[in-house]
């Protein structure tokens, strides 16, 4: 029976990390749906399956983001005490 190391995510987590494509390959896979929707060749059905696959997809993104923010905070207050900086924001519109 292996034993969990601390901070090691629990197993149901860990059981769908390892199914989960990593970010690159989530992202690559969302940006292909989204050249199939704005395509415009697939009838109604076939869009929102793609639709519901991609907020999916845009989900895992966010996560796998928001968790490595985390993990960069955590380890610049770890070697320089608590820092304190402003969020930029990126408009790419």
């Amino acid at each position: 029976m292996a034993t969990r190391s601390k901070g090691s995510a629990a197993p149901a987590e860990a059981a769908s990390d390892a199914t989960a494509p990593r970010f690159e390959e989530a992202l690559a896979q969302l940006e292909a749906l989204v050249h199939k929707l704005e395509s415009g060749e697939l009838d109604l059905e076939q869009a929102l399956g793609t639709f519901e696959a991609g907020v999916a997809l845009a989900k895992l993104c966010s996560g796998r983001l928001e968790a490595a923010e985390l993990r960069i905070r955590k380890l610049e207050e770890s070697a320089n005490g608590p820092v304190e900086r402003a969020l930029e924001l990126g408009d790419d519109s």
